[in-house]
């Protein structure tokens, strides 16, 4: 793999692509499946700073990281989807949304598209960790001009991410803090190693930058 010195300068990012969703059992991610036609995602940091003050004067400042929260906005909703998060059950003469009664964790894949500092346009592939879904999409339906109105689907998501592990399996504790370092997402562009087959299994990141496949 290429020094992260030597990697690209992306100048342009646009589109997203290729959802898809694992789902994950007995502590290891299954086979991903696709989701359909996406038309915008949405991560957004959920991070706040405590200041603490004493002698007239601010004299700690404490990060409270908490992962991201997520919105996937798509053409349609995705029936097996919403079957995995137990919102919907398939019956003989159709199929029924239910009450949720669980929250099952899922990985989250996505691509992007991008200008670089050459003037090439690189996919970007991307993993999200430790994603959950309390709450189906919201429907609407509207037909108020002469021409058809496309619905967009919003399905908001929790990332609480996943543990970076060493070569050995390992979970990975900053040297400092003594704390787990977590993982929310994982990127990867053609300069990285593994790239090719990247989201056809859920790719765990590892220490020695090594992208593996195991799903755990």
């Amino acid at each position: 793999m290429p020094d992260s010195k030597t990697r690209k300068k992306t100048l342009v990012r646009f589109n997203v692509q290729g959802v898809k969703w694992a789902m994950l059992v007995d502590g290891k991610y299954g086979t991903p499946k696709s989701y359909g036609t996406a038309t915008k995602i949405a991560l957004e940091p959920d991070s706040s700073v405590k200041k603490i003050f004493g002698d007239g004067k601010r004299i700690a400042s404490i990060i409270n990281d908490k992962g991201k929260t997520s919105t996937l906005s798509t053409n349609n909703i995705n029936d097996d989807f919403e079957v995995d998060m137990g919102r919907k059950m398939l019956l003989k003469k159709g199929i029924a949304s239910i009450k949720q009664q669980k929250l099952p964790v899922f990985a989250l894949y996505f691509e992007t598209c991008g200008l670089d500092e050459n003037n090439d346009m690189p996919l970007a592939k991307t993993w999200v960790y430790g994603v959950t879904s309390s709450t189906a999409p919201s429907e609407s339906f509207d037909q108020n001009t002469d021409d058809i109105n496309e619905s967009t689907f919003d399905t908001a998501l929790e990332i609480a991410g996943t543990e970076l592990k060493d070569a050995s399996g390992a979970v990975v504790k900053d040297p400092k803090t003594g704390r787990d370092v977590m993982v929310w997402q994982l990127t990867a562009t053609p300069d990285d190693e593994g790239f090719e087959t990247f989201g056809g299994a859920v790719v765990m990141p590892v220490t020695d930058e090594t992208a593996t496949d195991t799903g755990v």
